[in-house]
């Protein structure tokens, strides 16, 4: 049998794996699986270093995390433009092709440059 406490939280093959479902969670647990679950919330709040003040102190708000620009997949060669290929295709990407008589691979840019990111 393994201690709760030797293992860090992400060194399951599958987290899921030990969460009870919804219907377990309707059921009360017995005084063993209490003391079982209380254990292991110990261990986690030691590995983490997380204290019971820590449970009771507001929430920190973060910060959303930074969006970074996706890069250029095409560039119209004369006009400039570009898509990052999310979405809908543009306008000048469709008349490019159907208008202008560009193949696909003549609008994929080069080497990435500066102007890219």
């Amino acid at each position: 049998m393994h201690d709760a406490a030797s293992h860090p939280p992400g060194d399951q093959s599958d987290p899921d794996a030990a969460l009870p479902t919804a219907d377990l969670l309707q059921q009360p647990l017995s005084r063993r699986e209490r003391a079982a679950v209380i254990a292991r919330i110990g261990a986690l709040m030691e590995y983490w270093g997380i204290t019971v003040a820590d449970l009771e102190g507001e929430t920190p708000e973060l910060p959303p995390p930074a969006v970074l620009p996706r890069p250029v997949k095409y560039r119209h060669p004369v006009t400039g433009e570009t898509w990052d290929g999310d979405g809908p295709h543009p306008d000048w990407l469709r008349s490019a092709l159907l208008k202008e008589g560009y193949r696909l691979d003549e609008l994929r840019p080069g080497p990435a440059s500066e102007a890219d990111h």
